[in-house]
């Protein structure tokens, strides 16, 4: 390669380009402009890549200890140079959105990104996600370029806020962004507020931090935004906080259900090839699907629970069933099959044999959809099927649990959660056990006949949940 050019971005580098086609504004003046002015951009880029690099030396020498820059410093190092407060009548050329979550939040961060496609049909819009979630939205059309991210765990918190500075400049480059958006509205053990920073963004808008659960080397991140969003004092849905956040951003708001945004997690051949795997020839009847998974032991729902569930709802007529998960449910998966084929139901195996967008495929041909805590659930609140959570937290718990539905609950149109009364022994205000505990209470009558009752009103439209924006 020759010395002073730059490589070409690949999958490698965690950059994947859009399927929409290239950036035509940017192909068309790198082709008009004369020779001489590309010689003098470049010349330039490079000479600020090295201006960059070498304030980032200075500091380090200027610093003899291991002690994390501040917030403050970090941002007038790596920062915009033009950084100010988000002006909510202004549509952005360029916005990236950043996101450290798991499955359960990456997903809900549909709604936002078709609210700003829709209101900012000219934008570029980039999405930093982990690799694990991010890969359900290979085919999504309102993202440009999606950016996969993980983030440093090792180190000093020096060496991890230049790290991360680094990982910056190898995904964004010096370009910048007009605006820098965080969804989180909990708590974040990442750097990547520091990453959106060091995008070199403009405006950088999310939710006060909540430096009480956060590691002290983060430092004060409130110094990190131009535009902070209080938290709030009432327990919201996730969708909910987003709507907030689009309030903020001057985006207006659609609700989810009237526009299945889980959609965009799947194209053409991820729905051939989780059909083909999911059929069950010869057979009629509701489709429902079973996500048996979840993160943590405690808000798996034993399969014999699920078992006598639908042979209930089977009463009422013939079911398919699809089960759902990920490798780890594999055992739990095929106990559950033999279960409901001694039953007489039919039921397809498809733990741990689709990727994340065929799962999503597979639930959008669902009539209805029965799991726990998980992120299954909302990927099935995202395309708007009727949806039955069961959840180990009681309904005398803490609203603000990492558990609580009131946060984390499904926010498809018809949908239902089925929770304990109260904790059981020795738990208090969430299930405290590493195994299925207090949700053991949760009886199968009970889900059989939320989930017929779903079945029931699928069929008219039914009225915007509040809690859900």
């Amino acid at each position: 390669m020759r010395r002073g050019s730059r490589p070409r971005p690949s999958a490698s580098d965690g950059i994947i380009p859009s399927t929409r086609g290239p950036d035509v504004s940017s192909t068309t003046s790198s082709a008009t402009a004369p020779r001489g002015r590309r010689r003098v951009s470049s010349r330039m880029a490079r000479m600020n890549a090295r201006s960059l690099l070498h304030r980032v030396q200075w500091e380090i020498n200027a610093i003899r200890h291991r002690d994390p820059l501040s917030p403050r410093r970090f941002v007038r190092l790596f920062g915009s140079r033009r950084r100010r407060s988000w002006d909510p009548t202004q549509e952005p050329r360029r916005v990236v959105i950043l996101r450290s979550d798991e499955i359960g939040d990456t997903v809900s961060t549909l709604t936002l990104l078709d609210a700003m496609r829709r209101q900012w049909p000219s934008a570029k819009l980039h999405l930093v996600v982990k690799p694990g979630p991010g890969s359900a939205f290979h085919a999504a059309p309102s993202v440009d370029r999606l950016i996969f991210w993980s983030p440093i765990t090792e180190g000093s918190a020096l060496k991890r806020q230049i790290l991360t500075v680094r990982q910056a400049l190898r995904r964004f480059g010096l370009r910048g962004y007009d605006l820098a958006v965080l969804p989180r509205w909990d708590f974040d053990d990442t750097p990547i507020r520091y990453l959106a920073v060091a995008a070199r963004a403009r405006s950088v808008v999310g939710f006060t931090p909540v430096p009480q659960r956060e590691p002290d080397w983060l430092g004060d991140q409130s110094a990190l935004f131009t535009d902070e969003l209080p938290r709030g004092n009432d327990p919201l849905l996730t969708v909910a906080q987003l709507r907030r956040l689009a309030d903020w951003l001057g985006l207006a708001w659609t609700h989810p259900g009237a526009r299945p945004v889980g959609r965009a997690l799947f194209d053409a051949a991820d729905a051939a090839r989780a059909e083909a795997r999911a059929s069950l020839p010869g057979e009629s009847g509701r489709v429902i699907g079973l996500g048996i998974g979840a993160r943590d032991a405690k808000r798996q729902w034993p399969v014999e629970r699920l078992t006598e569930a639908v042979v209930e709802i089977a009463k009422s007529g013939p079911v398919r069933v699809r089960i759902l998960g990920g490798p780890t449910d594999r055992e739990r998966a095929a106990e559950l099959v033999g279960l409901l084929r001694d039953r007489g139901i039919a039921a397809v195996d498809l733990a741990g044999e689709l990727s994340l967008s065929e799962s999503a495929a597979a639930i959008s041909q669902c009539d209805l959809f029965i799991g726990n805590d998980s992120g299954l659930q909302h990927i099935s609140s995202s395309l708007d099927v009727p949806t039955v959570v069961v959840t180990c937290h009681p309904a005398t718990g803490s609203p603000w649990s990492d558990n609580a539905p009131e946060r984390f609950g499904p926010w498809s149109r018809q949908r239902a959660v089925l929770q304990p009364e109260r904790p059981a022994p020795g738990c208090g205000e969430e299930c405290s056990s590493r195994e299925p505990h207090c949700i053991l209470a949760v009886d199968s009558a009970d889900v059989a006949g939320a989930a017929l009752a779903l079945i029931g009103e699928s069929s008219r439209p039914s009225e915007t949940p509040a809690s859900a924006g």
